[in-house]
């Protein structure tokens, strides 16, 4: 069975709603901050009502808050993740192989389980190397190597850095590049 719109859309408002309290503790997102995220969580807790929801929040190295995200598991398989910055919300809706991405209330594209992410008009954005046994992911936008994302997995007792050897991106390609990898770092994260 898959999720109606209307009920996507319901639980899409509960889900703002389970982590509006962790976004107003968020600091404000910029390119700069981006760089600092760290795979350090806070605020991470777990509610099963009659599905599960897990939320928490992804800090900076220097324990600043700066993404939050929500996720709820359907019984069918499916899975609904919001992660929020201070500007941007991202919504991804797992369904078997595929997750339709969306970004500030607008189609993205579609990510696949390989790591491809595709524009709605199946245009080949971006790749990201998904292999859940890596300690990072390499990302290419447009078949250009933008940089890594460590997984969260693999975090040592140091506080690593989310993003490594990021290169200079257009806001288009940050964009791409948040849509691709902020979904990777929430889930990887909930393999621990």
């Amino acid at each position: 069975m898959t999720i109606s719109k209307s009920q996507l859309l319901r639980d899409i408002d509960t889900l703002r709603n389970e982590i509006s309290d962790l976004k107003k503790m968020l600091i404000p997102f910029n390119s700069e901050e981006m760089e600092l995220l760290s795979l350090n969580q806070s605020n991470v807790s777990k509610r099963k009502r009659f599905s599960m929801v897990t939320k928490g929040i992804f800090n900076t190295i220097y324990y600043e808050p700066l993404i939050a995200y929500g996720i709820k598991n359907y019984s069918n398989n499916q899975k609904l993740i919001l992660i929020c910055s201070t500007t941007d919300e991202f919504v991804y809706l797992s369904k078997g192989n595929t997750t339709h991405v969306f970004m500030n209330d607008t189609e993205a594209g579609v990510l696949t389980s390989d790591g491809k992410f595709y524009s709605i008009k199946n245009k080949l954005l971006a790749l990201i190397d998904g292999a859940d046994q890596l300690q990072s992911h390499t990302v290419w936008i447009q078949g250009k190597d933008m940089g890594y994302i460590n997984n969260p997995r693999f975090v040592s007792k140091s506080i690593p850095r989310a993003y490594n050897l990021l290169k200079s991106m257009s806001q288009e390609e940050q964009n791409i590049f948040l849509c691709l990898t902020l979904v990777n770092l929430v889930e990887e994260a909930q393999l621990n």
